[in-house]
């Protein structure tokens, strides 16, 4: 795939309701500049400044450049030999974020799916001093989960302000999850995982599993597990302001969903899709009843033409567009819409307040992604075809 990157979008009157007329419209970050494949991610360095790099699915990594008129930009790391057989639809790389603490540790995070044995791979590189390039032979593999299934890899990963590594992997694929990944409470599929990566395991894992997660120590359970319930998280985020982390999940039939993740959560897959008894088990018992279902805060409907395919984003917390200050930033991939939601006092409780900010008019916005930048203002990834575009949004109330 060839990728144009970035969108802005830019306000240009007060935000209406998601039955109004919207008052936004996207402008490319870099009008010059062409990406050769879609974009999945973009992650930035805690240096002063800061520098930027966005991932590609097949498997390149990009330096952003800080002039927006440039018509070029260098590759931080060529990941395609690894991914040379990656080429079904939702596989490849999916995520890529910087240690928290780069500047010192120069450590970078990825993940990214296999075949022969499919699967997905969390792994770690070094960026040498004086480069700003990652090395592929430093490569430490953290963590591999089997995917016997077609797709649903999701990826998704973040720091959280404690530190921890937390990463989202998708049930495995295929309707009604048909081997019950993800309320299994011994495997990792359809699952948040949080791990410390600082912190080798003394009996050669490469990572610590924290005390404080929620199962550790409960027979048939997994220690990594920090919630789970979940088919296919498309972006998880934490709010730079309170620290709550946010994931979209990818429906299978009527429900996209928004969800307030917390310690132990059980969203629901595949016991249920949204709020509603899942089909296939309707007669049948609960898996674990004993960790009850929280609900999302919002949901949509296909049948109601809202969209498809739910695409995560960020809390706002930038200084360009105040009236959405707070507000969940999220899109529909096969719509083309992005939404500012309110989100409610509690997790669980019903989000009120939708906001439609911009629905394309023509074929060919499929956003991936939504994100911030170095300054916190968010960036649209488009998946246009076979190009892609990064969108920012920007203006002033």
């Amino acid at each position: 795939m060839n990728a144009r990157l970035l969108f802005i979008i830019v306000l240009a009157g007060p935000v209406l309701s998601a039955t109004a007329q919207t008052l936004y419209e996207l402008k490319p970050v870099y009008p010059e500049l062409t990406f050769p494949d879609c974009p999945v991610g973009v992650a930035h360095t805690d240096e002063d400044p800061p520098r930027s790099i966005v991932a590609l699915q097949r498997g390149l990594v990009h330096v952003l450049p800080e002039d927006r008129e440039s018509a070029t930009s260098r590759v931080f790391l060529d990941l395609r030999p690894q991914l040379k057989e990656e080429f079904h639809f939702e596989a490849g790389l999916h995520a890529v974020v910087f240690h928290p603490d780069f500047a010192r540790k120069r450590l970078v995070y990825l993940s990214y799916s296999q075949s022969n044995p499919r699967r997905n791979v969390l792994t770690e590189m070094r960026v040498p001093e004086g480069t700003f390039a990652a090395d592929p032979s430093s490569e430490r593999i953290l963590l591999e989960i089997p995917h016997q299934l077609a797709d649903h890899f999701s990826g998704s990963m973040a720091f959280g302000p404690d530190g921890m590594l937390y990463y989202a992997v998708g049930d495995g694929g295929l309707r009604d999850d048909p081997m019950g990944m993800a309320q299994h409470p011994f495997l990792l599929q359809g699952k948040i995982l949080r791990i410390d990566i600082n912190t080798p395991e003394e009996d050669g894992r490469p990572y610590l599993i924290p005390t404080d997660n929620p199962f550790v120590g409960k027979q048939e359970w997994r220690g990594e597990i920090y919630a789970l319930g979940f088919r296919n998280p498309w972006g998880i985020s934490f709010d730079p302001h309170t620290g709550n982390l946010w994931a979209a999940d990818v429906g299978q039939d009527f429900h996209e969903e928004i969800n307030w993740i917390t310690s132990g959560g059980n969203y629901g897959w595949s016991e249920r899709d949204g709020t509603e008894r899942l089909a296939a088990r309707k007669d049948l018992p609960p898996v674990i009843p004993e960790v009850p279902y929280i609900d999302p805060v919002h949901r949509y409907s296909r049948l109601d033409g809202d969209g498809i395919c739910i695409v995560g984003g960020m809390l706002y917390r930038g200084t360009k567009l105040k009236s959405l200050t707070g507000c969940y930033l999220y899109a529909d991939w096969g719509m083309g819409k992005i939404w500012a939601m309110r989100p409610p006092e509690q997790p669980g409780e019903r989000a009120t307040e939708i906001r439609l900010l911009y629905q394309a008019s023509e074929v060919g916005f499929n956003p991936t992604l939504i994100c911030p930048d170095k300054d916190g203002e968010p960036l649209i990834l488009n998946h246009r075809g076979w190009l892609g575009e990064l969108v920012e949004v920007s203006g002033a109330d």
